[in-house]
Parts: structure tokens; sequence; C-alpha cells
């Protein structure tokens, strides 16, 4: 009796721990009992089965611009400090000009962003923001794709997020050609204890995907490894995050691990409050239009 119960308890935990990092059943299933006491915290939005956020109300609508020299188009990706987890929603300030781009059509950009997970506050409108008040770009769309909790090795070549990035990119190519790609992500994978070379693996795994599928546009990488758990400098995320940021068309767009202060993040110690959206809005911004301003 005794060995069935050790059994069945390894069993437990370690399908806990490929559930959890995939994000798979019982977990929504505990989400959703759990949001049953908390009427306020109940979702508005509809989702879809990669936690994508697909419809949300009073979304605005638009004709969906024509892409020219002056416009910047983003594809971000990665998991929850780059979707819609943080603290402060925002309008854009240029409603003719930030769009918020999903399934092949086109939405004055706000928050919670279409296409990613979560529905609270982001940082990309701010971003896009910031890139049309400087002057680098008079439009901006942005394709959001965030998902929480997500760990690099499924955005890698045959991993369930690469194929839902796939069908992203082919919806977005109809119309527009990638100029940018925003990376933030390490955070699970920190937590997870990922070596340095498997996150590098399926780093370059991801951004074969993004040329073959035709998002052949810098890579703006961030260094982002603290969340609510116990953290080190030095570590194996952070370290391969620095390689990646190494290699040919990929660039550093923020390191979160030392310019996020305490106040910079919510209550739980991991996602963005209102002055970290900033922060990040801000070096983001400063790193694409350096390299959009150099020969």
């Amino acid at each position: 009796m005794i060995a069935v119960v050790i059994v069945f308890s390894c069993s437990a935990y370690f399908f806990g721990l490929y559930s959890y990092s995939r994000n798979l059943w019982p977990l929504e299933i505990l989400r959703k009992v759990k949001n049953l006491g908390a009427p306020s915290q109940q979702a508005l939005g509809v989702f879809d089965e990669h936690g994508r956020l697909v419809a949300y109300p009073n979304k605005i609508r638009v004709n969906c611009p024509a892409q020219t020299d002056s416009t910047a188009v983003i594809l971000a990706i990665g998991q929850s400090n780059v979707a819609n987890y943080a603290e402060k929603k925002v309008v854009t300030r240029y409603p003719g000009a930030v769009i918020n781009h999903f399934d092949g059509q086109c939405f004055v950009a706000s928050s919670p962003l279409l296409g990613a997970a979560g529905e609270h506050g982001e940082f990309l409108t701010l971003l896009a923001d910031r890139l049309i008040s400087d002057g680098s770009y008079k439009a901006v769309v942005i394709a959001s794709s965030g998902i929480g909790n997500s760990l690099v090795g499924r955005w890698q070549r045959d991993g369930d997020l690469n194929e839902m990035l796939k069908a992203t990119l082919m919806s977005l190519s109809n119309r527009y050609k990638v100029t940018a790609v925003i990376w933030h992500q390490g955070e699970s994978d920190f937590f997870h204890r990922t070596s340095a070379k498997n996150y590098v693996s399926s780093f370059e795994s991801l951004s074969e995907t993004l040329v073959e599928y035709g998002a052949e546009a810098p890579i703006f990488a961030g260094i982002a490894t603290k969340c609510a758990s116990e953290w080190r400098e030095g570590n194996p995320i952070a370290t391969a995050q620095h390689i990646i940021i190494a290699a040919e068309g990929v660039y550093l767009g923020i390191d979160a691990d030392a310019v996020l202060a305490d106040g910079d993040r919510g209550a739980d110690k991991c996602h963005l409050a209102r002055s970290g959206q900033e922060k990040m809005a801000a070096s983001y911004a400063a790193a694409i239009r350096k390299v959009h301003d150099s020969p």
C-alpha cells in the first residue's frame, strides 16, 4: 500500500510540473475555480487554446493602414511581461497611427492588446507612442503574441507556440513585413533551471522560424530572469541571453534584471508596475530607434 502511495505521489508531482510548464490541464481548470469566488476578477475577454486574447469589449476596429518606409511593424513574443499582465491599461495617443493587428484585422492600440495572453496593461502601446512622438516613424503596427509562463522550448521548432507563431506570421504577411521583433522571455526558464546551452539552442530554432516565415528583421531581446523567486546574478538564463545578444542581427532591448527596481514591479514582484511599463517602453524604443537610424 505504501509503495502505491509513493508511486501515485511521484506521478502527480511530475505531471504537475509538466502541465504547469505548458499551461495544460488541470491548471486552467484550477484558475477558473479560483475565479469563481471573485466576480470582480472574472475575465472580460475571450481566449483561444493558446491563452491568447481574441476578443475584448469596446475594441475599435479600423482599416489597416498601408505599410510605407515610415511604418514600423513590431512583432512582440515571449512571456507575461511582453503580454497583457502589467498594472496600467493604456490607450495610444495616436489612434490613427498606432495599430494593434490581430488575425487579419486592425484595431486602435489599447490595453489589453489582442493576440497576447492576459487582459490588463502592457508597455507596447507606450513604446509605439514614443516611436511616433520622437519622429522615428509615422505609424506603428503592433502584433502582440506573448504567452504568460511560456518556456523557450515551446517557441522552438515543433513546439506548440512555434506553430502559433507560424500562423501569426502568415496572417501578418498578407499585409505587412515585420521591421522589428521583440523577444522578452526567460523568467520561467530560470525557475525551471533550463541550461544556457538548451536556451540558446531553442532560441536559434525560433530565429530560424522567423526567417523562414518572412520576419527577417532585427531582434531586440531582453535580459529577463527575475520573477518572484530566489534570484542570482549571472544565472544560466542571463548568460544565455547575453550569448544571444552577441549574435548578428540581435540587439539588447533592455536589461530588465538591472534596470527595473523593486518599485517597477507589482506586488507579485514579477509583473510590471506603471513605472516598469514606462522603463520598458523607453528602453526598447531607444534600441529600435538606434538601429533604425544607423547607416
